[in-house]
């Protein structure tokens, strides 16, 4: 295997390197991390839906879309990328899921434990300390590649992060830097003290030598190649715009245990905002609010207390909704249905 260790590079360097080494069908190791800041998002996602464009341009932010699936990023220099790039063929990779992402993430894992931090997986693919994610990672097929790539946060800018994404309403935006300060840590949070890229590059170089053996190298002129290949592709308006995923809320995830969503339902006359903060399927903060004074706001309250910690299936909500008697039978199943998604087409998985 091939290994990259390209300390700083461009922004867009360090997304379309291992894109290019994919395609040519070579596997390798790239670590790496991005001079300055931009904002990536998954090959299944909606950027316009996804994205405040205007607040990105005024705030000299670029843009990227990659071919690996996973949620919407912002990445800038205080954080260290790997990128793992493996054929589909290799026998070292298991088709399982769960095991897939143990096995390729475990000398992540052992890279945080190696600075003294518990740090463990979260199935899927997050890393977390003491509950909180530290490295978020993500994997798709390229070409006849498989391809991980993940992050460890040095530190983290999260009202930059909360101030680009596209939101329904102001109340969503705060909700959303509430709970990344909640649930998301940092090596410098957790350790008290700054904690060096060429640290954190050293001891993850050491431990994925102990899995895959790898020789260290330089990009050659074949990369290069297909870098520029590539290129104009990437940078294209076709591709960063492509329409992707759309849902008929807006939902935004923190981590694997934590889903931001809000929905706007009508109920008789009534346009109601409902937001929701989802902890495993469950409803563990909930704000309901209405157009006008149709349903008054003490009832919105005693529906609030009676959704919250429900599981978001149909059934549950729909008795939920009926119990505290805000709403009629009609208007309650309407509501469940919306918040249980019954009445839309459930989105694959992008993981």
């Amino acid at each position: 295997m091939e290994f990259y260790n390209l300390n700083l590079v461009t922004w867009f360097e360090s997304q379309v390197i291992y894109h290019a080494l994919a395609h040519l069908n070579r596997e390798a190791l790239i670590l790496c991390t991005p001079a300055t800041p931009y904002v990536c998002t998954g090959y299944h996602q909606d950027m316009a839906s996804e994205l405040d464009l205007k607040t990105c341009q005024e705030q000299n932010i670029p843009l990227f879309r990659r071919e690996v699936g996973g949620g919407l990023v912002y990445l800038d220099h205080r954080q260290v990328f790997f990128q793992l790039v493996l054929n589909r063929k290799n026998p070292g990779i298991s088709i399982n899921r769960e095991r897939f992402y143990r096995k390729l993430l475990e000398p992540v894992v052992q890279t945080l434990r190696d600075f003294n931090l518990a740090a463990e997986l979260r199935s899927p693919c997050d890393l977390i300390i003491n509950s909180k994610k530290i490295s978020g990672n993500g994997a798709g097929q390229i070409g006849e590649c498989y391809v991980l790539v993940g992050n460890i946060l040095l530190d983290f800018d999260y009202e930059v992060m909360s101030s680009i994404i596209r939101v329904p309403s102001e109340g969503f935006r705060q909700e959303y830097l509430h709970q990344m300060q909640a649930n998301l840590t940092t090596l410098q949070s957790e350790m008290g003290r700054d904690v060096s890229s060429e640290e954190v590059i050293e001891r993850l170089k050491t431990n994925f030598a102990g899995v895959f053996p790898f020789t260290s190298t330089q990009l050659d002129h074949q990369v290069l190649e297909q870098i520029r290949n590539l290129t104009p592709i990437f940078q294209s308006d076709e591709w960063l715009m492509e329409t992707g995923r759309c849902l008929p809320y807006r939902e935004i995830k923190v981590a694997e245990n934590c889903y931001i969503r809000e929905y706007q339902v009508t109920l008789d006359g009534t346009d109601l905002t409902c937001r929701l903060v989802l902890t495993g399927q469950r409803i563990t903060k909930i704000t309901l609010s209405g157009s006008n004074r149709l349903i008054p706001p003490l009832l919105l309250r005693q529906l609030e207390y009676s959704l919250l910690g429900k599981k978001m299936d149909f059934k549950t909500l729909n008795q939920a909704c009926l119990k505290t008697h805000a709403l009629n039978p009609y208007n309650a199943k309407i509501l469940a249905l919306s918040l249980s998604g019954k009445n839309t087409v459930e989105p694959a998985s992008i993981d």
